[in-house]
């Protein structure tokens, strides 16, 4: 009895210290799923034009049966007009090619990190470190900021 309530009260203590790191790192991961559903949504732009002109075309295939009853004189020659597209026409943006992340190196300026590896998959800041996460050829990168320049960088253990 002692035994499972001691067992109770250090677990109670545990689950209280570890609640707020807890809803951090929901916090963190719910903000970065947005940013990807925000980006993921790109080729589902097309899809209205998609869906339009699968209804017309089912549209004519079930008007086809009926127009061979309508007298010849019914039938119009003329094609309807098409109207231009009322979006405006840009070009795409020019796709950035960063460098592989296992170029990283210890002194870094955080400014020339973004600059030449892109933004990072994650960060968490704690104070005045920020730990980054990089995703490479080969995995994982691991990169601590402190005062705006690299201090240490966590490299994927090679596959023996």
């Amino acid at each position: 009895m002692v035994r499972s309530t001691a067992c109770i009260a250090v677990s109670f203590s545990l689950w209280l210290s570890m609640a707020g790191s807890a809803a951090g790192q929901a916090t963190v991961e719910s903000g970065l799923g947005a940013a990807r559903a925000v980006t993921t949504t790109a080729p589902a732009r097309g899809i209205g034009k998609s869906m339009s002109g699968l209804a017309g075309s089912l549209d004519k295939a079930l008007k086809g049966g009926q127009q061979s009853e309508q007298p010849a004189a019914a039938v119009s020659a003329k094609p309807p007009a098409r109207t231009g597209s009322t979006s405006p026409k840009t070009s795409p943006s020019p796709v950035v090619n960063w460098e592989d992340p296992s170029g990283i190196e210890t002194g870094l300026a955080y400014d020339e990190l973004v600059r030449r590896f892109g933004p990072s998959s994650m960060a968490i800041t704690a104070g005045a470190e920020r730990s980054l996460t990089y995703r490479g050829k080969d995995g994982v990168f691991q990169v601590k900021v402190q005062d705006g320049v690299v201090t240490s960088i966590e490299k994927p253990q090679s596959k023996v």
